[in-house]
């Protein structure tokens, strides 16, 4: 991959004079090609913004993130390094970390990485990934501890159940290896079948072809499977075909009302319907059920600044920061606004 000043020659941009808008400009196109899954290009977006500006560490991460999806492992590494250095996204960057040694096989390294992530939810997979380096290392009972907590916050993660299922069969527990590989098969064939179903919607919406992905996906809504609901309302908010999220999502709180995930998402998608009064309605609900919901507190506190409901945003928005106090944006959101309207 070309980098550096070498793509900046060949783009015809002169490295001398860039701006600090020239590195915003290249990011936000790194972002949409991202999103797009075009992470070579993406990539490229990414490194001249850090021409352009060294310390723009957003683009460094996604250029890092880049780089570790396409398996350019030392490349990832180095950049998240330099992350770590600056304490940018620090617990996002160690994960990244412990997430790298397993790929080079240091295991007591990526152990001694994803436990210093404990927190009273995941941050991400790392239980899983615990579970799994310590089955490497043929300690298979603390593989099943860290295994079933996995599956406790995610029940559907059928790596999870396969790398059990592993584990019992160290530990002579045949009947229970069974369960788990059949379990992990059954949840894998249907994972692998509705993504395909979600990357054909996906691409037809992308396309302005709204109706055409509706015909197609919409059918979830005469299921009873909550996941794919909000899996699919989740897609459809993305593109901003709010009605249809909304339906997917009132669905799925029919058969769930109190699942944080579909109240949250739907708070959600009337937040950015700038419908503030419903959106609180459902993010309280969210956040009622599951308190350290860090996405549901954050925008919660949010949208009770934005209804003039200045303690009680405050509060929340004070309560996200202790969940992610390594969440930069955060910090500094609640920080000018305790300037605005101190307590």
């Amino acid at each position: 991959m070309l980098v550096g000043f070498a793509l900046v020659a060949l783009m015809g941009v002169r490295p001398l004079f860039a701006t600090a808008e020239d590195a915003l400009a290249h990011l936000g196109a790194g972002m949409k090609l991202y999103e797009l899954q075009r992470l070579a290009e993406a990539a490229q977006e990414f490194e001249l913004a850090l021409v352009s500006n060294p310390n723009l560490h957003d683009a460094r991460y996604h250029l890092a993130v880049c780089f570790f999806r396409q398996k350019h492992f030392p490349e990832a590494r180095e950049q998240f390094k330099r992350l770590a250095s600056e304490n940018f996204k620090k617990d996002w960057v160690c994960y990244c970390l412990a997430r790298l040694d397993l790929v080079d096989g240091d295991l007591d390294s990526a152990i001694a990485g994803f436990q210093s992530l404990r927190r009273d939810e995941p941050l991400f997979d790392e239980l899983y990934y615990l579970g799994f380096a310590h089955l490497k290392k043929g300690e298979a009972n603390k593989a099943v501890e860290f295994l079933k907590r996995q599956l406790d916050f995610n029940p559907r993660d059928f790596r999870a159940h396969d790398q059990l299922a592993r584990a019992f069969v160290k530990l002579g527990r045949v009947a229970d290896s069974e369960r788990e590989f059949e379990e992990s098969r059954h949840l894998h064939d249907y994972y692998r079948e509705g993504k395909k179903e979600m990357m054909d919607c996906r691409t037809q919406l992308r396309d302005g072809k709204a109706d055409e992905a509706w015909a197609a996906c919409g059918a979830a809504l005469g299921s009873d499977d909550i996941d794919k609901l909000v899996a699919v309302g989740m897609l459809f908010g993305e593109f901003s075909q709010f009605d249809r999220a909304h339906q997917l999502f009132t669905r799925a709180l029919e058969l769930d009302p109190e699942s944080p995930e579909a109240n949250y998402d739907l708070g959600l998608t009337y937040f950015r319907n700038k419908n503030y009064v419903q959106a609180r309605k459902y993010l309280q609900a969210a956040v009622r059920t599951r308190p350290n919901f860090f996405a549901a507190v954050a925008l919660y506190g949010t949208v009770l600044y934005l209804l003039r409901e200045d303690a009680p945003a405050l509060d929340a928005l004070r309560h996200a920061r202790d969940l992610r106090p390594e969440d930069q944006a955060m910090r500094n959101m609640l920080a000018e606004l305790e300037r605005a309207r101190p307590r």
